[in-house]
This record gives structure tokens, C-alpha cells and sequence, in this order.
């Protein structure tokens, strides 16, 4: 017999009409099924493919093509404990109350260099401005946690020409290399990207804080890790390079171990067809023999001066004002206690805590006072709460 078509049909067939099924948010249909897959997950690019969304997953769980598409590891998440949107309406509304936007696939604020990838992250967790997540001119600058002098004057002079000259710097606010290049891009006041390898409600590390807060005014911070999330942080720090590289238009690679998270990311980076840029380095640091690799095997190009990169880019140099005297120094007015503490720093670095002894400041004052000095355009911030006259 041909199956009812239309509910009275169903009716005088069946003496009942069918169950309407329970409808959700559209938000919660793509929390869930990020949830289930979980992260990096290599079959959520081929599930868009065959379903085309989360809700269009979910009402054909109960098929043999959706035991099939979800791969191994998510089937036997899904067995041993089924989910549904529902569950997640909490996660969604702890989200608003911390201020954090979700943006999911289907969003038009969503990446489209993340859409085209075969791994995508199905959910984004995000504080900030994220408009600049579809911005053009993205150039992603990675390197070592614990640099040399070498590769912290390298991330500073790249990022600060990169980002006067209209790129938008992408790194994962990690300390090292990765907070000199997003201070790099906040001293310039244009917007930076960072990719968290965290949930999105933690910032790591935790000194990082206030540079995560400049970086928000002009900018935004991601992860897809929600709010709470357990994260095996030996694998969320890599699974997050795949994002990092992805949302670049080219990769800048300014030191690196010959095995490292940096490398990773180049990894990812080259199979997404990115271009890839290294720093050389000196042939006698352990943290230029993973550049100098790159280089040496054809892998990477060189780059000497940001101009190198702005040319891939098709970025012109900003021009610079034939009024203003090269050698000005800065002239932004500074408080009292940034003057006290600009008194103490000079070509040595100095750490906080020599700075807190010296001025016998409170920390939070200190603190404001150091970043009024950075935005200023007096001191440089080094790894470790380090500084520099500039």
C-alpha cells in the first residue's frame, strides 16, 4: 500500500496523526552536532556536504547514512550517550550572559576560509569584533614560546610594518612570539586576531589578560572551545594551529624548533595550499633550525623585511607624513606614575616584579601604567612581563 501523503490520509489510515517532531533554536542544532563530532573532527567538511546543516544532521539521526557520516569515534559518543539540542540551551545562554557571540557555520560572520577546509570548526566561540574574521589581508605570525632577542625584534619589526600597512595579524595569543606580534598589531591600532587553544572564557596564559582586553576594542579573540569546556590541552593547543592556518592568507613563520606547535601549524598551512614565509636564522640556535629547514627544503620562502610579505599581499606602504620629523619621539601625555615608571626602564629588560620593588607601586596600577607606555609608543614588551625603552 502507498504510504499516507497528507496528515487526514495519515488520519483515516492510522486513526491518529503523526508526532510533530520538537524544533529548536538553530544555534543549539549546530552546538550539538559540534559536540558530538568534536574538535578538528575530519568528517565535518563531508557531513556539510551530504546534509548541508546541523538541523538537517539531526532529523535523520536515526539513519544508517548518519551512522556512517559521523565517523567512529562520534557513533560510539552518540551510542553511549545520545543528546539532543535541548541540552545545550544552558551552554547557549551562559554564552550571552558572558558576552560571548556564537557563530556558527551557517552565520554570515562566520570565516569563509574556514568553510572551505575539511575540518572546519562547526561552532565559534568569540569575544570582540567579529567582523574581522572575514577581513582580507589576514597574515598569520607563529614562532617559539620561549625566543631568542632575535626572533623578539624580528616579531616586532614584521608585525608593527605588517599591520601600519593594512594587514590583520592572526596568532594564538600564547606567550612568546605570539603576544609580541598581537602587541605589535594594538600598538599600530589596527585589529589582530587571536586564536584561543582554550575555552573561550579562560585566556592562557593568565598574563595575557590585559593584552586579550586591548586586543577586543580593535579586534577579536575566538576558540571552539566553549565556556567550561574539558580540554586535553596537549591536543586543543594543536587542533587549534589548523584554525590559525586556515584564517591566513599567507603564514609567517619567525622561529621554530625542528619540532614544535609552530611547525604543526605550518603543516596545516601547506594543506590548505597557504603560503609560507621564514624568517633565517643564525645555523647555531635551536629555535632557527625548524625556519632555516623550512627554508632549506623548499617549503617555505624567505623573508627579509615585511616588504617581502606585503608584496604576496599586494599591500602598498603606508605613506608616512612629510611633516612629522623621523626622529620625533613619542608625544602622547603621560600620568605621573607612567612617568615614575618610564624612569625605570631602559635597553636592559626589566620585569615586573624589579618594577613593582623600584616604584613601589600597587600591581594593577603598575600594570595600566606599563600599557599606557606601550600604547604610547615608549616601551616594548618582552616574553615573560619583560621591558624595553623603545
Amino acid at each position: 500500500m502507498i504510504a499516507p501523503e497528507t496528515p487526514l490520509e495519515y488520519l483515516a489510515e492510522y486513526g491518529q496523526l503523526p508526532e510533530k517532531e520538537t524544533t529548536y533554536e538553530p544555534v543549539l542544532y549546530w552546538i550539538w552536532l559540534a559536540e558530538l563530532l568534536g574538535p578538528a573532527n575530519t568528517h565535518a567538511g563531508t557531513l556539510l556536504d551530504i546534509y548541508g546543516s546541523a538541523k538537517a544532521v539531526w532529523e535523520d539521526r536515526d539513519s544508517q547514512c548518519f551512522a556512517k557520516s559521523i565517523g567512529t569515534a562520534a557513533l560510539h559518543r552518540w551510542q553511549a550517550q545520545p543528546t539532543t539540542p535541548a541540552d545545550f540551551a544552558p551552554l547557549a545562554a551562559q554564552c550571552d550572559e558572558l558576552g560571548v557571540q556564537v557563530i556558527t557555520f551557517e552565520d554570515a560572520d562566520y570565516p569563509l576560509a574556514l568553510s572551505r577546509v575539511a575540518d572546519p570548526p562547526l561552532v565559534l566561540y568569540c569575544t570582540g569584533d567579529v567582523r574581522y574574521l572575514n577581513a582580507h589581508n589576514t597574515v598569520g605570525m607563529v614562532g617559539a614560546r620561549k625566543p631568542t632577542s632575535y626572533g623578539v625584534s624580528a616579531a616586532q619589526d614584521f608585525g608593527k610594518a605588517l599591520a601600519q600597512n593594512g594587514a590583520v595579524i592572526v596568532s594564538g595569543l600564547a606567550d612568546g612570539l605570539d603576544s609580541v606580534c598581537h602587541r605589535a598589531a594594538v600598538q599600530a591600532g589596527t585589529p589582530t586576531i587571536g586564536v584561543l587553544g582554550v575555552p573561550v572564557n579562560k585566556t592562557y596564559p593568565a598574563t595575557n589578560a590585559n593584552l586579550r582586553r586591548q586586543m577586543e576594542q580593535n579586534g577579536t579573540v575566538i576558540s571552539e572551545y566553549p565556556p567550561g569546556a574539558n580540554c586535553d590541552y596537549r591536543a586543543s593547543f594543536l587542533q587549534r594551529n589548523r584554525i590559525i592556518a586556515a584564517l591566513s592568507k599567507v603564514l609567517v613563520v619567525l622561529e621554530a624548533r625542528e619540532r614544535s606547535g609552530t611547525m604543526s601549524t605550518v603543516g596545516h598551512a601547506q594543506r590548505y595550499g597557504k603560503t609560507v614565509y621564514a624568517v633565517p636564522g643564525s645555523i647555531y640556535s635551536p629555535l632557527s633550525v625548524g625556519t632555516n629547514a623550512l627554508l632549506r627544503d623548499g617549503r617555505a620562502r624567505m623573508a627579509l623585511t615585511a616588504q617581502d610579505i606585503m608584496e604576496q599581499l599586494e599591500l602598498a606602504p603606508a605613506k608616512k607624513d612629510e611633516s612629522v620629523a623621523s626622529a620625533e619621539a613619542p608625544t602622547l601625555p603621560l600620568s605621573d606614575k607612567a612617568q615614575k615608571v618610564l624612569s625605570f626602564i631602559g635597553a636592559r629588560p626589566v620585569g615586573l616584579e624589579e618594577l613593582a620593588e623600584k616604584t613601589q607601586l600597587p600591581i594593577g596600577a603598575l600594570l595600566v601604567a606599563l600599557t599606557s607606555l606601550e600604547l604610547a609608543g615608549w616601551i616594548l614588551s618582552q616574553p615573560g612581563q619583560r621591558y624595553i625603552l623603545k
